[in-house]
């Protein structure tokens, strides 16, 4: 009997790890079981081909709310060509409506609801045998007849290194360059309403011994990103604090990703993570709001000036990627605690913000008490909340739109020393500017308009000529260029940043690289490399303002100065290219 797993991933870079753990806990019991990973952006004709022509007697879908529109559109065409081929569900988008889906999908022959491993295997066992008793499987729906029966919830695996490693050699080859996914644990010792953890408690663990076994093959293996899927890493400090140890000493180029809850942070903690080499470590932490009464109807138990403190600490370090969530939609937050919210966590600086917006998932608590918050929401996946009796469609419209800017803008990281100086200097609060600047765009036609990375430079220089005076705009020019130059090493400024024509520069910076004195003090690494490479690897910008030191002084002096940017050094955590004022030690005009 040949069963195939199929996963259809959102984007071609993910990878699926629940596929490989069925495959890896089956493939012992079975003759033949494959794992079969394709996108929801694919031909669905080619997806079906594919899996078609791989003769499977079971087909197995994993289910989410990104793809379970494809995945049954895809297995009911499956089961108009291949009539006898049995069909199986799971996943989160499955497991708590079982049997109301297989009412309205005559194509399905089983649903497992929870975790999969074992009624998965006891299924493909019987199915093998031919000795047939799906009352045994504890977590299985199947048809009887013109009935549908749904067996008694299934237990969970206690020790999970009984699992097999999903590691092998024939999921690193298949998985390839994408990101890697990992789990040193399952479940969640919180229970927010909005989460699918609320629908079941406690935590088990991997080993520590399993857990390091395995990242040391993904890190032989030469693995570029591993996102861990622990919903919340660091609630074990003990367990999190040894694993960040042996990420540190044995890690060379890998980059690991975790969700974890700032307020868990201790001192110790801290400490160990400062010793990680730069981009080493990133996380993401779910602020979600810092309004307490709607943490208190989520059920979300956390304390927001740890939370605060922590992350200041975390990305005072300059060595880890920081990533902070919010969610817009919760119980009892209107416009105007949103926007309180967006400005605090927006000022502790994360490298990235993700405005996201509710969903009301199956099986979640806010989802079976949407009546009493007046919830309206899309009937289909994701779900995603249209209004509630705290905030109306027209605001989540504009939360939409400023969601997308804060995409473009923020978390592009083009925009970082002119953002912050329009958001500190310019505006009363963060939000006030974004909201601003979404409402220009929506009336100019740019919202929702697809912008190159040089035309967002425009659109954001043209709103400012409308809404500032002057000076502020030629100095915000300055700060743009800086941004842009330290983003992109092109040389070719987007439209109205203008760069200064002086004649004989070319030849200043020539001058400039060939002096020994100017190597080892700006570009010790090219020491020993001729003027004419160096040039090559590096870029000399004339500025109006002040734009280094003023970064650091939080004013900027009207002066000229000369930016070296070394276009052959990156930022490990920002990406950004490292830049130098050099005007100090640069020929002045009529040298050449």
């Amino acid at each position: 009997m040949k069963t195939l797993i199929v996963s259809l991933n959102s984007k071609y870079i993910h990878s699926s790890l629940a596929a490989w753990y069925l495959k890896a806990y089956c493939e012992d019991c079975c003759d033949d079981v494959k794992v079969l990973e394709s996108t929801i952006n694919d031909s669905p004709d080619s997806v079906l081909s594919a899996i078609y022509l791989e003769k499977a007697d079971v087909v197995g879908f994993s289910c989410y709310i990104w793809n379970i529109e494809a995945v049954l559109k895809l297995a009911g065409n499956l089961k108009k060509v291949s009539p006898d081929v049995r069909i199986v569900l799971g996943g989160p988008e499955v497991s708590f409506d079982a049997k109301k889906m297989m009412e309205e999908n005559g194509f399905i022959d089983f649903i497992i609801s929870g975790e999969g491993e074992i009624p998965f295997r006891k299924l493909l066992e019987q199915l093998a045998s031919g000795v047939w008793k799906p009352d045994e499987i504890d977590g299985l729906t199947y048809r009887d007849s013109a009935r549908i029966i749904s067996n008694k919830p299934g237990s969970w695996i206690e020790n999970l290194d009984s699992i097999p490693s999903p590691y092998t050699d024939e999921m690193l080859d298949a998985v390839g360059k994408r990101i890697m996914y990992f789990e040193a644990s399952r479940g969640c010792p919180f229970s927010c309403a909005y989460c699918l953890s609320s629908t079941f408690e406690g935590v088990r663990n991997f080993s520590v011994e399993r857990v390091k076994e395995d990242l040391r093959k993904l890190m032989k293996a030469g693995v570029k990103l591993v996102k861990f899927v622990d919903r919340t890493f660091n609630c074990n400090r003990k367990r999190a604090k040894e694993i960040f140890r042996f990420i540190i000493k044995e890690s060379e180029d890998t980059v690991f990703h975790f969700e974890a809850a700032a307020d868990l942070f201790d001192d110790e903690m801290i400490e160990i993570l400062s010793q990680a080499p730069p981009g080493r470590i990133q996380f993401e932490i779910g602020v979600q709001t810092t309004n307490a009464v709607t943490l208190e109807l989520i059920d979300r138990k956390t304390n927001l000036d740890i939370v605060f403190d922590n992350v200041r600490k975390l990305r005072a370090l300059g060595n880890i990627h920081i990533h902070l969530d919010l969610i817009a939609g919760l119980p009892k937050e209107d416009f105007r605690s949103f926007m309180y919210s967006f400005d605090d966590v927006y000022r502790l600086k994360p490298h990235q913000l993700q405005l996201g917006f509710l969903k009301m998932l199956k099986g979640s608590g806010i989802r079976q008490n949407a009546g009493k918050y007046g919830y309206g929401y899309r009937d289909y996946p994701p779900y995603e909340v249209l209004y509630s009796d705290s905030m109306s469609f027209d605001e989540i419209l504009v939360l939409k739109g400023i969601e997308d800017l804060v995409d473009r803008y923020y978390n592009s990281g083009r925009f970082q020393v002119s953002l912050e100086y329009l958001t500190e200097t310019c505006y009363s609060s963060p939000f006030s500017f974004y909201w601003e600047f979404y409402k220009f765009c929506r009336d100019e036609g740019y919202a929702g308009k697809a912008l190159s990375g040089r035309d967002t430079y425009t659109v954001l220089l043209e709103f400012l000529r409308k809404v500032l005076p002057q000076e502020k705009v030629e100095l915000l020019k300055d700060l743009m260029k800086l941004d842009y130059l330290s983003s992109d090493n092109s040389n070719n400024l987007p439209e109205g940043i203008e760069r200064e024509i002086q004649p004989g520069f070319k030849e200043r910076c020539f001058e400039f690289l060939k002096d020994e004195g100017n190597l080892k003090k700006y570009l010790p690494e090219l020491f020993d490399m001729p003027a004419k490479q160096i040039y090559k690897q590096v870029h000399f910008e004339t500025f109006r303002h002040d734009v280094v030191q003023g970064i650091k002084a939080g004013s900027f002096e009207r002066k000229r100065t000369v930016v070296l940017f070394k276009y052959y050094e990156r930022d490990r955590v920002t990406g950004q290219y490292r830049y130098i004022r050099c005007d100090e030690d640069f020929p002045p005009e009529g040298h050449g």
